[in-house]
């Protein structure tokens, strides 16, 4: 059993435990910072043993929020008392370094754990980002670059590319997706560009050739809305 399944196990059956125990006295480790520590783990366990994309939103909070238990564990590690209170509150001291560990590092096991979903989602979606755009044109092709856009799911995501490059084909493909694939409703897509041109074309393309109702506007447009939302009387 690999150290993920073991935290994911704990952090299943810590109810249980409890519950068997006539005595209501846990099993587990009593000490605050042990249980926090377990907690942290059996989280972040179980969050990269999801089978999507997993934004930096999903475990922001709860970074911070274990933040210092994971310090309260590096000064005992630096003091050399780790080992001491590991066999006091019946903590094996491996895996409490592993947790540390992957705690501090979380980004880099985030990071990889999407390029591996990106990667089997590529062959995954293969036939439907082949025809994500068939019913605007046929001869539209998305290339590995484009494909991997439409499947990135992060909080926020910089795409650059020059002119003609295809971000006009790459946004519709990323709406379809959104769409048809996470079920999101049009109605809380917001697709905003500079221009007026550029809004009529992702106009034709979304809303009249894919038949996504989605709100599309230049940024101005976007903010003046906002403005007299707010202060209608100005």
């Amino acid at each position: 059993m690999g150290f993920l399944d073991r935290l994911l196990g704990y952090s299943r059956t810590k109810e249980k435990t409890r519950k068997k125990n006539p005595s209501g006295k846990s099993r587990q480790p009593r000490n605050e910072n042990a249980v926090k520590l377990m907690e942290c783990g059996g989280f972040f366990a179980s969050l990269l043993k999801q089978e999507k994309y997993i934004a930096r939103s999903e475990y922001r909070e709860e970074k911070k929020e274990y933040a210092p238990t994971v310090e309260f564990f590096s000064v005992l590690k630096s003091s050399g008392m780790l080992e001491v209170f590991c066999k006091k509150n019946g903590l094996c001291i491996e895996e409490t370094e592993r947790v540390v560990e992957v705690y501090n590092n979380i980004e880099k096991y985030v990071d990889k754990h999407n390029d591996e979903y990106v990667e089997a989602a590529l062959i995954r979606e293969k036939d439907y980002l082949d025809s994500v755009l068939k019913s605007v044109d046929p001869g539209i092709i998305l290339d590995d670059d484009q494909r991997r856009v439409v499947l990135t799911d992060e909080d926020y995501c910089l795409v650059i590319a020059g002119a003609g490059a295809g971000k006009t084909t790459t946004v519709a493909a990323k709406v379809k997706y959104l769409v048809d694939k996470k079920a999101i409703d049009p109605s809380q897509i917001l697709v905003v560009s500079f221009t007026n041109k550029a809004v009529n074309e992702l106009k034709e393309r979304i809303q009249k050739e894919l038949d996504i109702p989605c709100p599309i506007a230049t940024f101005h447009s976007t903010g003046n809305a906002i403005i007299h939302k707010n202060s209608p009387e100005e």
